[in-house]
């Protein structure tokens, strides 16, 4: 749990983007404060490599809007992914962003038709946990591989993928909450569609 930290002067000396860093890490339990609540601090020491420097410090490695963005065009871009990996907008947000889902199976016409179940994979509903999305990142770059499992797991089933469903909040650096300052993972059971677009549409898919 050490905190990572980006040095704008040390990216383009020497070519180092994030890494972890910081001495004396504490994690600890503030005194009781208001209404009976008790707050949590994360104190560390650490000394800046540069004068006159631009730094960013950040609880998890990032993984941006962007980010996906230039993944998914690469996998747009590829001849052969392509083929077994359609990308398509799901929604659009409260700010207007795109949700993006991924349909990623071996065609019917390559392989003898017959009814395949569906996996449904989402990710980063919580904006602060940018480690799901490197988990889905390493999830898509293993079924979209060119070993035999991916391929046997393409050819039996067919994945249904929503890697961020949360892009606003993403965007906008929440931790936890959408644009509309609410926890998504608690909102599955809302008829509010205009409110929470994405879970909408991801449970009205799911029914489908």
């Amino acid at each position: 749990m050490r905190p990572l930290f980006y040095s704008e002067k040390e990216a383009k000396i020497n070519n180092i983007g994030w890494k972890r860093t910081g001495d004396q890490i504490k994690y600890y339990r503030n005194n009781t404060g208001q209404e009976g609540r008790h707050s949590f601090s994360l104190t560390w020491t650490f000394q800046f490599p540069y004068d006159k420097d631009t730094c960013y410090f950040a609880h998890c490695y990032p993984y941006t809007y962007a980010n996906l963005q230039e993944y998914l065009l690469g996998i747009t871009n590829d001849p052969v992914r392509s083929q077994y990996c359609k990308i398509r907008v799901l929604c659009h947000t409260l700010a207007r962003n795109m949700v993006y889902v991924l349909t990623i199976s071996t065609p019917l016409k390559n392989i003898e038709s017959r009814k395949r179940k569906v996996v449904i994979l989402t990710a980063r509903v919580h904006p602060g946990e940018t480690n799901s999305s490197w988990i889905m990142k390493g999830f898509l770059d293993y079924i979209l591989g060119d070993s035999s499992d991916a391929q046997l797991l393409r050819d039996t089933f067919i994945f249904k993928v929503i890697p961020m469903l949360n892009p606003d909040g993403v965007i906008v650096g929440n931790y936890r909450c959408s644009l509309a300052g609410q926890d998504l993972n608690r909102c599955y059971t809302s008829v509010q569609k205009d409110s929470y677009p994405s879970v909408w549409h991801t449970r009205n898919m799911i029914r489908r």
